[in-house]
């Protein structure tokens, strides 16, 4: 049983772990024995080098190549920043876009940014302050989410081009401060064309072998003292403190690699209940949601010049989720992850069942956790499509957001609700200026009925009353469609910034269909926060507990569930066997990408494929391999939010980016395989080449520190 519990709660082995920075002096003996060529306590130091290079996105992990601010991520990464720029004249979603010179580098909109860490620090005496034992599950979680307002408050006091975060973990034993710099102008460099970033497309998402030039170059400005600013004409290039050297002889088979990013979310210390719920509902649910919702938007690209501008990224993003949950749900079938859970879970019963004192300490928690589960399981279905009702909409989501906006300016700042206080302002008003690029009405309104007749279709008890009475009340779900899509107010920019200076009041008394919609959905949704209120107070009370108990029970080094945070995972370039009598060799070629040329989504652009022949004569090519290799494989433990990360070497020195993992591991992020689990990385030897072969942009390779020949 304890040999069970060790397979299944995140111990360090020599290629799992999302490890935070500080983690890594500990383990200094076992990553020197893995190849890491830097002193381990240099990685301890998120301001240091090379971590210090690595930024996020908010969405995707980034770092700084150049001493002129120039970022690499993945192309896919950038989509929206490319919808942003295309137009029926101009499609750079498909295109891609090469500025010539600085000149040529494109502000991709308002609202975006990347942030920089500049400090962390612990905060959790702050943030638990004044919360007791007794302390009832509704106060703890006010109280505690009132102390890290305040926190937050006075780290980013006359600041304004700080962001300040409060990250929980281990369920909330410990807080930490995570101070970054905003900068606020960021400008497309060099994405190549769709059929160079998304090679393969949904064909080949997830899946090995892969051949796809999935990066994209950006570049942050600042106002000419050096000050993070908004956009404007005269702002000068970011000198970043530092930036990662290239390593353009890249990495083979064996040999050391790390990843330095913020990866998303993990569940792998959550209970296996919810994992059994996951595989038999909640997933099932999301995929059949998200193969409908592809299927509109893609008859409508197909079928509109406006709508192909407007809808890739938003299609891109479902098609990925898609893929996703079938691969989990792939995962759970054909593997022993569940089993697996079951056992690792028995196990750590079996160790609380041995000593009296645990049985009094723990059993209790795990017992309030499995009802919390349940009681989330009955209602599940009904508030989930309540909450993609109000989602899926553009405009039901942008008018939600006024009545929350101003149902929460009716408190303390310090006391709103997340996302809802003072310094979210200004990043709602770019989101809703942002929409203008997404927002395609006539697909909106297929997708947004598909919810109408869903809820409808909701049984007694679990539909939502206000809901049905509206539409009886509008003469029915069409003619309620109708009156919400025939020239909307806000299908307008000017109209949905407008919304954050109304009052309630004002809202309650406006004759605007989308308005009137919102307000009856808040009336359903607000006691449904109020309740997971006190169940989130009851987790922040009894998820400590429970990550003491997993600890005690296993006492080996862990690292805590991904949570946005920056993390460094350590590994080596390695293949994999993905069934019987078959081994996937860990590198793919640029032959390979000629190979698979065809038809869409392989419709590789000519001026690659003319290339192509003499890349095992370029000087990027892999002497072992005998051409310059495209992408390749390690037994990195990485997730969503790892997207564009540097892959590095030993000394730290970029050999890639991680832009996906394999298909038959997607159920590593509730529990790691070994065996299984592999990320999939593009080579800085097919970025190169791109660069310099098929795009001729020599005056990019030069900034990267490569010579021209």
């Amino acid at each position: 049983m304890l040999l069970a519990l060790a397979l299944s709660l995140p111990v360090a082995q020599a290629d799992e772990g999302m490890w935070l920075p500080e983690q890594l002096a500990d383990r200094a003996e076992q990553l020197t024995e893995l190849g890491l060529e830097l002193p381990p306590e240099q990685l301890a130091d998120p301001m240091g080098q090379p971590l210090g290079s690595i930024v996020t996105m908010g969405f995707c992990s980034a770092s700084f190549v150049s001493a002129d601010g120039l970022l690499a991520t993945n192309h896919h990464c950038v989509s929206s920043y490319l919808q942003y720029l295309s137009d029926e004249d101009t499609d750079r979603n498909t295109d891609g876009h090469l500025a010539a010179d600085r000149a040529g580098e494109l502000w991709v909109g308002p609202g975006s940014e990347v942030q920089v860490v500049e400090k962390i620090s612990d905060v959790t005496a702050e943030v638990m302050r004044g919360v007791r034992t007794r302390t009832s599950d509704s106060k703890r979680e006010a109280r505690i989410r009132v102390n890290r307002a305040k926190v937050i408050a006075e780290c980013e006091a006359d600041r304004p081009n700080v962001r300040c975060r409060v990250a929980p973990f281990y369920g909330g034993q410990t807080y930490r401060l995570i101070e970054k710099r905003r900068l606020r102008d960021v400008r497309m460099v060099y994405a190549p064309p769709e059929s160079v970033g998304s090679y393969g497309g949904e064909i080949d998402n997830w899946m090995w072998p892969r051949h796809t030039g999935d990066f994209a170059l950006l570049r942050a400005y600042v106002a000419p003292d050096g000050s993070a600013a908004e956009h404007a004409e005269d702002n000068v290039p970011y000198q970043p403190r530092h930036h990662l050297e290239l390593n353009a002889e890249g990495v083979g088979p064996g040999d050391f690699v790390m990843v330095a990013g913020y990866p998303g979310s993990t569940y792998r210390f959550r209970q296996a209940r919810s994992m059994r719920f996951s595989r038999d509902v909640r997933y099932p649910f999301q995929q059949a949601l998200y193969e409908e919702l592809i299927g509109i938007l893609q008859r409508h690209i197909e079928g509109d010049a406006a709508a192909a501008a407007k809808l890739p990224a938003t299609k891109g993003y479902l098609d990925n989720g898609s893929k996703y949950v079938a691969g989990m749900l792939d995962g759970f079938s054909g593997s022993d992850v569940v089993s697996r859970k079951e056992a690792s879970e028995a196990a750590l019963k079996a160790w609380i069942a041995a000593d009296p004192a645990r049985v009094k300490r723990y059993s209790p928690v795990l017992g309030e956790l499995d009802a919390m589960l349940q009681a989330d399981e009955q209602r599940y279905e009904a508030e989930a499509l309540a909450s993609w009702l109000v989602w899926a909409g553009n405009l039901l989501r942008t008018a939600h957001t006024g009545v929350r906006w101003a149902t929460e300016q009716q408190k303390p700042d310090l006391e709103r609700e997340p996302r809802f206080q003072d310094r979210d302002k200004e990043q709602l008003l770019r989101r809703f200026e942002r929409m203008d690029a997404s927002l395609h009405l006539p697909a909106d309104r297929e997708v947004f009925e598909v919810f109408i007749d869903r809820a409808a279709a909701l049984p007694s008890g679990q539909d939502i009353p206000g809901l049905t009475t509206w539409l009886e009340q509008m003469g029915g779900p069409e003619a309620a469609l109708d009156a919400l899509y025939t020239e909307p107010d806000l299908a307008g920019a000017d109209a949905r910034k407008a919304l954050l200076d109304l009052s309630l009041a004002e809202l309650e008394a406006s004759k605007d269909p989308w308005i009137q919609l919102a307000l009856v959905m808040e009336d359903h949704l607000a006691p449904l926060r109020d309740r997971d209120k006190v169940e989130k107070g009851a987790r922040l009370r009894l998820m400590p507990v429970y990550y003491e108990a997993l600890k005690q029970a296993q006492p080996a080094d862990t690292y805590p569930d991904a949570n946005s945070t920056l993390r460094i995972t350590v590994g080596q370039v390695k293949g994999y066997t993905p069934e019987d009598g078959l081994v996937a060799l860990p590198q793919t070629t640029v032959a390979g990408v000629a190979a698979k040329a065809g038809d869409w989504p392989f419709d590789a652009p000519e001026r690659l494929l003319q290339a192509a022949p003499a890349a095992p004569e370029s000087r990027w090519t892999d002497e072992s391999l005998g051409d310059v290799p495209a992408n390749f494989l390690t037994n990195l433990d990485t997730t969503g939010g790892n997207s564009g990360s540097a892959t590095l070497d030993a000394q730290g020195r970029l050999v890639g980016l991680i832009f996906d993992g394999n298909y038959e591991a997607m159920s590593a992020d509730w529990l790691f395989d070994e065996t299984m689990t592999r990320s999939i990385h593009v080579d800085i030897r097919y970025m190169l080449w791109i660069l310099e072969e098929v795009e001729k942009a020599t005056w990019i390779l030069e900034e990267l520190g490569v010579a021209a020949e």
